[in-house]
């Protein structure tokens, strides 16, 4: 027994030592003024300081094998939390079970964790996967048509889920599939027990003369009285204009299960990026109806960000950046029910 443990470590021991391992990481302090706008007429205004801190380990195997974890905390969008606030519980509040309030801080846990493959032409993986829900609005149309929240993917889902992806190079472009498990439900065996829904992700990147155009679908499948929404559209890259980079996207989503609530609707996508004197102006606006059985107007809301960063320090082991940004979100159903400005500044650090 003893020898076979030595050979497993002394293989392990091998393996790492010819694996190029990385560690890196960023920092962010973001002080915010959030002021939101009620149906009914209340108002309310809150200023207070946001943080993270996250550590990445990469290490790259030979012919294109690799693992790579992010430590973070659970918390909404990564977030650790306020300052001075305890640490976040991981259920939608806040706990002070560990400590006052000026000392609570937040867990570290496997914020991303996959492993698995890339070569130029194909390549899969599988673990807790990162998704690039802040370039792709879809998915907050697709996971949370209605939320008042400005990325709720990102926010709610901390952009991470549990799967599978791979891709692989087909024709002059690149078709991508990733499946997720979205909720770990149990069993099959009654109706008590719910099967487990699933979402497959496809998109296909192509190039169209000067447009770069990827055609998009999500489609959950779950149990018969749960949500199983269909979102289909399209991300394309347009030429620059005047300096500006320039990106559209439009899509479409339905839901047809009666017991979760049927709904259908449209959402639209702009955003323009264009380096100015010594940073980058980053600006988009969404716009997404959704028409609902459980309400007689459509639900409609838009979003505008509005952020410029600079860049303080640069060098070859990270960097610190500034980033003033204007964050509204509206939403109505005949008349403006809710209104909610973020305005803050990102104060953010990258190491490696």
């Amino acid at each position: 027994m003893k020898k076979i443990i030595l050979v497993i470590l002394s293989i392990l021991i091998v393996q790492i030592a010819f694996a190029e391992v990385t560690i890196k990481g960023d920092a962010r302090v973001r002080p915010r003024l959030d002021q939101r706008y009620d149906a009914d007429g209340k108002t309310f205004q809150d200023f207070y300081y946001m943080y993270w801190a996250r550590i990445w380990l990469d290490a790259q195997l030979t012919e294109g094998w690799y693992f790579s974890t992010k430590l973070a905390s659970d918390g909404p969008g990564n977030f650790i939390g306020r300052f001075g606030d305890s640490p976040y519980d991981g259920n939608g509040g806040w706990t002070d079970g560990r400590a006052a309030h000026s000392g609570g801080r937040g867990a570290v846990r496997f914020a991303e964790m996959h492993f698995g493959r890339k070569t130029e032409r194909m390549g899969f993986s599988m673990g807790i996967l990162p998704m690039s829900a802040l370039g792709n609005p879809e998915y907050d149309l697709h996971f949370y048509p209605t939320s008042t929240s400005d990325i709720p993917y990102t926010i709610v889902n901390a952009a991470s889920a549990a799967g599978f992806r791979g891709f692989y190079k087909l024709g002059s472009g690149q078709l991508n599939l990733t499946l997720t498990l979205d909720d770990n439900t149990g069993n099959r065996e009654d109706d008590a027990n719910p099967r487990d829904p699933y979402s497959l992700f496809a998109s296909y990147e192509m190039k169209v003369g000067d447009l770069d155009i990827t055609p998009t679908l999500i489609a959950t499948t779950a149990d018969k009285d749960m949500a199983s929404p269909i979102t289909a559209g399209a991300n394309v890259g347009l030429p620059k204009f005047a300096g500006f980079a320039l990106s559209a996207g439009g899509y479409f989503t339905s839901q047809g299960v009666e017991a979760a609530g049927k709904y259908s609707g449209l959402m639209t996508h702009i955003k323009a990026v264009r380096p100015i004197g010594p940073g980058t102006f980053v600006s988009w606006l969404d716009y997404k109806t959704i028409d609902t059985d459980w309400q007689d107007d459509n639900v409609n809301t838009a979003l505008l960000w509005v952020m410029y960063k600079y860049v303080v320090y640069k060098s070859e082991i990270g960097s610190f950046y500034l980033a003033p940004t204007f964050r509204r979100i509206m939403q109505n159903t005949g008349n403006v029910e809710y209104a909610r400005n973020k305005i803050e500044l990102t104060m953010h650090m990258t190491f490696k």
